[in-house]
């Protein structure tokens, strides 16, 4: 397949080129006339073609590269290009509590950790998302506590959304060719999560750990907390390393540092 514009490597461009593959992707978010969509990183819009066939409620694709934006604003239909960086483009342009958002796309792979934070920040503004990103990521986001993979990705992400993998695609699928797998997942945000009294904190809490994963929790929590505070914890074993600790595990934690904070 060939593009007006070469991939740039500064934006981790590498473009699906399989128009059956972007179907499903498409299919995945389950889109009605009621919805309103975002898009992620269109490039030269695979995806972006097949959403502006669909009668939604309103359609953004937001693109950095002020190359693929200006091919995007022909296409005409429903879609409003926005030429912008995603990490700073105000979500609530396009999303209330009251009607939130489905978000699609295939993204960068330098900025995908922080994409996931700011979807994640902005759950209850976000319906679902499906996203593409590398296969490696989905399976740390997916991994269970004890095993290598788990971390501040699967407790982060998994506390503030119902996570699926739904398939993977070879690298071959894409051009320029990447030097990995990639997969496709579906977050279902929750609107409010359960269980847990200060999201805030408990974000602050799984950096502060999970930053110094060797060690003891103790010693990651006395860099954020009190001492007295610290050593007074009975929800959770304080000589744990947090790989051991299941989600539920720090949402009691979180809740209890919460309580103890504010007495």
């Amino acid at each position: 397949m060939k593009y007006a514009h070469p991939a740039l490597k500064k934006y981790s461009q590498n473009f699906l080129n399989q128009p059956a593959l972007a179907q499903k992707i498409v299919e995945a978010l389950e889109v009605s006339a009621s919805d309103s969509v975002v898009e992620i990183g269109p490039g030269p819009g695979i995806l972006t073609r097949l959403l502006n066939q669909k009668p939604l409620r309103a359609f953004w694709a937001v693109e950095l590269d002020g190359r693929w934006h200006e091919q995007l604003l022909a296409l005409g239909g429903p879609v409003k290009p926005v030429h912008a960086d995603f990490l700073k483009w105000p979500l609530e342009k396009a999303a209330t509590e009251e009607h939130p958002v489905k978000v699609i796309g295939n993204i960068p792979y330098h900025i995908t950790t922080p994409i996931l934070f700011r979807l994640r920040d902005h759950h209850r503004l976000i319906s679902r998302a499906v996203i593409m990103m590398q296969k490696e990521v989905a399976e740390r986001i997916v991994a269970v506590e004890g095993s290598k993979s788990y971390g501040i990705l699967s407790v982060g992400l998994r506390t503030f959304a119902d996570v699926r993998v739904l398939f993977t695609i070879g690298k071959k699928n894409f051009t320029p060719m990447p030097g990995v797998d990639s997969s496709v997942v579906c977050f279902d945000f929750y609107r409010e999560v359960g269980g847990l009294e200060n999201p805030a904190l408990f974000i602050k809490v799984l950096r502060a750990v999970f930053n110094y994963r060797r060690k003891m929790l103790r010693n990651s929590l006395c860099r954020i907390i009190d001492r007295s505070i610290v050593y007074s914890l009975q929800s959770v074993p304080l000589d744990a390393r947090p790989e051991q600790l299941s989600i539920a595990l720090f949402k009691q934690l979180s809740n209890e540092i919460n309580q103890k904070i504010h007495t």
